[in-house]
């Protein structure tokens, strides 16, 4: 479960350059950032709490591009890399490794992480899978590998205060997610619409301070959960 938490929220953070675009950026991505998280989890009636890092560890040339480089670990876990590039009209993921594999394997099509400029109002759809649901009989009990969904995205504010364990952040961006996962929950409600919920919050010059998926569901054949990240320090270069 912990490798599903960095996956499904790392792909949101972008490359910038200059001291000026760093701190008017919600994506301060110089080489030698570093945001240290503590992760709360429940799931299938258990808790969990432990520590995570992301840190941006170079950056590279691919296709003529500059690509950030960013590097995702946690406690009892193998690190995982995203390469994020900058297009006109906004960032995107375009591959990922992790400590197990030698070489980054590509994304099909780049990912969607974020709309430049991020403004109120704001929507895209990306693909997300549910990180949480289990199966409480039959094997494998995770969905993750096979039951996709599409998740809208829409920034919802960019004027929110939030506190969190490193301070307090005002003038945040909202960005929430919102997607249906249809499963036969259980024989008296047959075929379900489950909602997948995601919030995060960006704010200007430090980036992600806050994250929260939310995989509400009880039934005879499944269980859901929920997970909150918050930000506890952070060294901007």
């Amino acid at each position: 479960m912990r490798h599903i938490i960095v996956s499904f929220m790392l792909a949101a953070m972008l490359c910038g350059c200059g001291n000026k675009v760093e701190e008017d950026s919600y994506f301060p991505l110089a080489t030698g950032t570093r945001w240290a998280y503590t992760v709360s989890s429940e799931s299938d009636g258990n808790a969990s709490r432990e520590n995570h890092v992301i840190s941006v560890i170079k950056q590279i040339t691919q296709d003529n591009r500059q690509v950030a480089v960013r590097r995702s670990e946690s406690e009892q876990n193998i690190g995982v890399e995203y390469w994020i590039s900058t297009l006109p009209d906004r960032f995107v993921r375009i591959a990922q490794r992790s400590d197990l594999e030698e070489r980054a394997t590509m994304d099909a099509q780049p990912r969607t992480v974020l709309p430049v400029p991020l403004r109120k109002g704001s929507a895209w759809t990306t693909l997300t899978t549910t990180y949480f649901i289990l199966r409480k009989s039959e094997f494998p009990r995770e969905l993750k590998y096979s039951h996709k969904a599409l998740m809208t995205y829409t920034v919802e504010s960019v004027d929110e205060t939030v506190t969190v364990p490193a301070g307090q952040f005002s003038n945040c961006a909202r960005v929430s997610g919102l997607a249906f996962l249809t499963l036969y929950t259980d024989p008296v409600r047959g075929f379900h619409k489950v909602p997948l919920v995601t919030n995060e919050w960006y704010c200007k010059g430090i980036g992600l301070v806050k994250l929260e998926r939310i995989e509400e569901l009880s039934t005879a054949f499944f269980s859901g959960g929920k997970m909150s990240m918050e930000l506890t320090e952070y060294v901007l270069p």
